[in-house]
């Protein structure tokens, strides 16, 4: 067996494989094997003997696995108490941090407020693996910084000066290692929107899913850089386009149909002479509206002509887009979106792909709303990797539907009881907006 006994991640054999252990990379691409799982927990004789198949060596996390094979250093998301229902939550203004757990509502509602895009002083990065709360501080003006530049490129576009895309490569690398740390404090940034203009939310919606995907997929940290790149600049020619068209809430002619298609050559005309961005990110941009099928444009590529990078910005494109709201449709809830997806396998996505993001976001993403077995409401705030039926929640709404005045946290992974002594949990997944709420407009309360 091969291990470190200074670290809670070991590569081993698959001969020394056990039940109980949490296994987080392959020796080999996660595409083209039957785990649907980037990361998943060993619970199965079944599941061994197919990676004794599959595999020669396994990467493993001592402290994602349980029982015997559960390591002596664990996470401190793992190891804390859940707060108390009328625990008041105080956010320390010198630091920028909490003083409790279940600092999430506080932290949240700060940011959420932001009127613009602040010009925040940067601080020391989280640890490796941080908090989501710490991550949520740190990286907000990651993100206050991709708006700024936006809008600095859109109006060097509209004045003709020289437009300078270096930044964008530094901002999309500062990304990237706050998706390392923790995507799901990233998901939320992309929520949490300072802005009303789609085209700039929608940018950061993309590249921040792409490289949280990419990262899902086992690809390397250049890999993930190159698909946020391509997600935040892939509709950059758009800025050239008729804002009546952009904003028309009716179906477009076909002469107005073919000028929003010619926005990937304007995003290319724009880029090429950029050295910031390698060939890879100028092609997935440029197949980011082919589809499988060969339905897409420009060229009409489809099947194995159009590359993975390629494929996984259109999918995670179309399902931003049917998540944020547009004058033409209303935003629909991510599992409502993920159903659609799901209706395209095989046709407009490949099935493996359409399969492996579902796995990715999960069978309740980031702000769902769901009801518990004792008639609670609750936002999903963080996944969990282990368990995914078992997320961080933050109760909005009591047994009676009444909003609380003191919403607390509840993390499913701890097994709390409810007063009748019965373990909490989800009972259902709830639409969007159901009882009137709107859990990233809460957050302004």
């Amino acid at each position: 067996m091969l291990s470190n006994e200074n670290s809670a991640f070991e590569a081993i054999e698959v001969e020394f494989l056990k039940l109980g252990i949490y296994v987080t990379d392959l020796d080999r691409p996660w595409l083209g094997t039957p785990f649907l799982l980037q990361g998943f927990l060993i619970e199965e004789e079944e599941q061994i003997a197919l990676l004794q198949q599959l595999c020669r060596i396994v990467y493993v996390d001592r402290r994602r696995s349980i029982g015997d094979q559960y390591a002596s250093v664990v996470r401190e998301r793992e190891i804390r108490r859940p707060m108390a229902p009328e625990t008041s939550i105080v956010v320390d203004g010198a630091s920028g941090g909490a003083s409790l757990d279940g600092e999430f509502l506080s932290v949240a509602r700060r940011l959420r407020k932001r009127s613009a895009p602040s010009a925040s002083p940067r601080k020391r990065p989280p640890a490796h693996e941080s908090g989501l709360e710490a991550e949520l501080l740190y990286s907000a003006p990651i993100i206050d910084d991709v708006h700024r530049t936006l809008e600095s490129i859109r109006q060097g576009t509209d004045s003709e000066g020289n437009l300078d895309l270096t930044r964008v490569c530094g901002l999309v690398e500062e990304m990237a290692a706050g998706v390392e740390r923790n995507p799901d404090a990233m998901l939320w940034l992309t929520r949490l929107k300072i802005t009303d203009q789609y085209s700039y939310d929608h940018a950061v919606d993309v590249s921040v899913h792409l490289m949280v995907f990419g990262r899902f997929l086992g690809l390397g940290r250049a890999a993930i850089e190159e698909l946020g790149q391509a997600g935040l600049m892939q509709d950059i020619g758009k800025m050239q386009i008729d804002p009546e068209i952009l904003g028309k809430a009716s179906a477009l002619t076909d002469e107005e149909y073919l000028e929003v298609q010619s926005h990937v050559a304007s995003s290319l005309e724009l880029l090429v002479g950029q050295h910031a961005f390698s060939a890879s990110v100028l092609n997935i941009i440029a197949a980011h509206h082919e589809r499988f099928d060969g339905s897409g444009y420009p060229r009409s590529l489809g099947g194995e002509h159009l590359t993975l990078h390629a494929e996984l910005a259109g999918l995670i494109d179309t399902y931003c887009a049917m998540t944020r709201h547009r004058v033409f449709s209303d935003a629909v809830s991510s599992q409502k979106a993920l159903e659609m997806l799901s209706r395209m396998r095989g046709v407009k996505f490949r099935e493996a792909v359409v399969d492996q993001f579902v796995q990715c976001i999960g069978l309740y993403p980031i702000g769902t709303l769901v009801e518990l077995n004792t008639g609670e409401v609750a936002v999903v705030i963080q996944q969990n990797q282990v368990r995914r039926m078992k997320p961080r929640l933050l109760i909005l709404l009591a047994e009676d539907k009444a909003l609380k005045r003191r919403p607390r946290n509840l993390d499913l992974i701890l097994e709390p009881t409810t007063p009748l002594g019965e373990p909490y949990r989800i009972k259902s997944a709830l639409p969007s907006n159901a009882y009137g709420i709107d859990p990233t407009e809460f957050f302004l309360d």
